[in-house]
C-alpha cells in the first residue's frame, strides 16, 4: 500500500509502468479450454465448425480457411461464404498442414475437436466454444459465444448489435404471425437423412428456439440427445393431426420420391391435410443468425398459405 505523496516524476513513472502493463496484458477471455490472451485483434482466422463461420461473417470478418467450405455453401448458405476462403479438410478431421499453410493468428473450434487443440495450438492460439452441452440453452450459449468472439476480434459492439438485430427480427416475425392468426401453430421440425430416417428436433435444439421465438409450438414431446434431436422415422410423427411437418432443405429429390411412394405416406396426418412445407437451407446447429432466419423463412411459408400434399 502506498501512503503519503509522491513527487511528480515518481507519479509519472508509476503511471507509465501501469499503462505499459495494461497494454502488454492485452485481452484475456475465458473459453471452454481455459483462457486465451489476445495482444491485438487477430486478422487471419480459421474456423473449423460452420456456426463459427456464421459468427465470423456476422461480425464482418472473412475467415482465411474453414472446414468443408463447399458443405457450408450447400447446408448453411447464409451469410454467404466468399469464394476466396480456402477449405481445410472435413469438420471431423481437419487438415493440420492445410491450416498451417494459411498462417492463421487464431483458430476457432468446438468441443468435439477438443482432443486436437494441443496440435492446433502449435499453429496458432485456439479458441474453443461449445454450444450444445447438458442442461444448456443453445440460443443463450450462442449469444454468449458471439460476444466473446467479438471481444477477441475487437468487435464486441458489433456482436451486441448483431444480437439486438436478431432479437428485433424475431420480435417482428412473432408479431406478424400473431397478426395473421397463426400464433401457437403446432409443428414438427425435421431433417430427412434419406427416404426413411429423419432427425426430429426437440426442445433443446436451435430449431426449437426458432419455433418458440416465432410464437409457435414444437409438437415433439419426447426426449432428445445432447444435440437436440431424436433419430426417428415418419411413423413417429403421428398423434398430432393438426401439426405441420416442416422439413429443412436440402433433401434429395430421389429420397422425396421414394418416401411419397411408400405405403406409409398416405396415412401420415400432414400428408392428408397438406400441412407440409420445406424451408432452407439453414443450418440446424447454427449460431445467432440461424434462429431469426429460420423463423423468418417459416413465417413466410405459413403466411403465404403454402400448403401442399407432397413435400
Amino acid at each position: 500500500m502506498l501512503t503519503g505523496s509522491l513527487p511528480g516524476p515518481a507519479v509519472r513513472a508509476l503511471v507509465l509502468v501501469l499503462l505499459s502493463f495494461t497494454a502488454s496484458a492485452g485481452t484475456v477471455v475465458s473459453h471452454d479450454a481455459g483462457e486465451l490472451r489476445i495482444e491485438e485483434p487477430p486478422e487471419r482466422v480459421v474456423a473449423l465448425n460452420w456456426w463459427l463461420v456464421e459468427h465470423l461473417l456476422a461480425l464482418g470478418v472473412t475467415p482465411v480457411g474453414v472446414a468443408d467450405a463447399e458443405g457450408y455453401r450447400e447446408w448453411v448458405a447464409e451469410p454467404p461464404l466468399p469464394d476466396s476462403v480456402k477449405s481445410v479438410g472435413a469438420r471431423q478431421s481437419p487438415n493440420l498442414e492445410a491450416i498451417r499453410s494459411l498462417e492463421p493468428d487464431l483458430i476457432l473450434v468446438t468441443g468435439h475437436l477438443r482432443a486436437a487443440v494441443p496440435a492446433l495450438e502449435t499453429i496458432a492460439p485456439t479458441l474453443v466454444q461449445t454450444t450444445y452441452e447438458t442442461d444448456s440453452n443453445p440460443w443463450e450459449r450462442a449469444q454468449q459465444h458471439l460476444v466473446t468472439l467479438g471481444r477477441v476480434l475487437g468487435r464486441e459492439q458489433q456482436a451486441q448489435a448483431v444480437i439486438r438485430q436478431a432479437e428485433q427480427d424475431l420480435s417482428d416475425t412473432r408479431q406478424q404471425l400473431a397478426q395473421a392468426g397463426l400464433a401457437n401453430q403446432s409443428a414438427f421440425i425435421v431433417r430427412f437423412l434419406d427416404d426413411r430416417r429423419l432427425r426430429i428436433h426437440g426442445d433443446n435444439s436451435m430449431l426449437h428456439q426458432a419455433l418458440e421465438q416465432a410464437g409457435l409450438i414444437n409438437a415433439w414431446p419426447r426426449s432428445t440427445n445432447l444435440w437436440g434431436f431424436t433419430p426417428g422415422t415418419v411413423a413417429d410423427l403421428g398423434g398430432h393431426p393438426d401439426a405441420w411437418l416442416i422439413y429443412i432443405r436440402p433433401w434429395p429429390e430421389a429420397d422425396r420420391e421414394r418416401l411419397q411412394q411408400s405405403e406409409l405416406w398416405p396415412y401420415l396426418p400432414m400428408a392428408k391435410s397438406g400441412r407440409i412445407t420445406g424451408v432452407g437451407p439453414v443450418w440446424t446447429f447454427g449460431g445467432v443468425l440461424s434462429v431469426p432466419r429460420m423463423a423468418r423463412m417459416l413465417a413466410d411459408q405459413l403466411m403465404a398459405g403454402e400448403e401442399v400434399s407432397t413435400p
